[in-house]
C-alpha cells in the first residue's frame, strides 16, 4: 500500500518531469479523491520539510515502472519477431 507521502513524491516527480513546480494546489488537483484533505495537507507539510526524501522514493518507483515497461516492450517485441519468422517461413514455401 502506498502512503500519502509516497503518493506526493510520485506526483512531485511527475510534475517536475512536466516542468512544473509542485504546489499544494497541483497536489490537490492530481490527488483528488485519493487522499482526504487533512492527510494531504499533512503529507504536503512532511514533503515540503524534506523533499529530497520523497524525491528519492519517487525516483525508485519511476525506475521500477520504467523497468517494468521495458520488460513488457521486450516481451511484445519477442512475440512480434516470432510471428514475423512464422510468416516469412510460410512465404518461403
Amino acid at each position: 500500500m502506498t502512503t500519502p507521502i509516497e503518493l506526493l513524491a510520485n506526483v512531485a516527480a511527475k510534475l517536475k518531469q512536466e516542468g512544473k513546480t509542485p504546489s499544494l494546489a497541483l497536489f490537490r488537483s492530481r490527488l483528488a479523491g485519493q487522499i482526504p484533505p487533512p492527510q494531504l495537507f499533512s503529507a504536503y507539510q512532511q514533503w515540503k520539510a524534506n523533499p529530497s526524501f520523497g524525491d528519492a522514493k519517487a525516483e525508485l518507483n519511476t525506475e521500477s515502472e520504467a523497468s517494468k515497461q521495458d520488460n513488457e516492450l521486450q516481451a511484445t517485441l519477442m512475440r512480434i519477431e516470432t510471428k514475423l519468422d512464422l510468416l516469412l517461413s510460410k512465404l518461403d514455401k
